[in-house]
């Protein structure tokens, strides 16, 4: 490993981070990790709704207080797992 200088021109201390600082970086890294994972899941579960309902509206899910994306998300979201385009002129009339 390069021997690391700081401001002065003196070489700085090998750090050693403690095992609970270990610890503490792999339970963060995990949690990003799952974090990620949730993440992708959610949004195709979105996307899974929008394909089964070809009339329910990007702007009707984005408008839903748990949902955390924008109409234009949902629509990358929508384009990444194959939802196809909604057809508004062609929306069911309500009797």
């Amino acid at each position: 490993m390069p021997e690391l200088f700081n401001r002065g021109g003196k070489p700085l201390p090998e750090y050693k981070p403690s095992d609970a600082v270990l610890d503490a970086l792999a339970a963060w890294k995990k949690a990003l990790k799952d974090e990620e994972d949730t993440r992708k899941a959610v949004r195709k579960a979105l996307a899974d709704e929008l394909k089964a309902n070809p009339d329910l509206p990007y702007a009707s899910v984005a408008n839903h207080p748990l949902v955390p994306w924008s109409e234009a998300n949902l629509r990358i979201i929508g384009n990444e797992h194959g939802v196809p385009p909604r057809q508004p002129n062609k929306a069911k009339k309500q009797d």
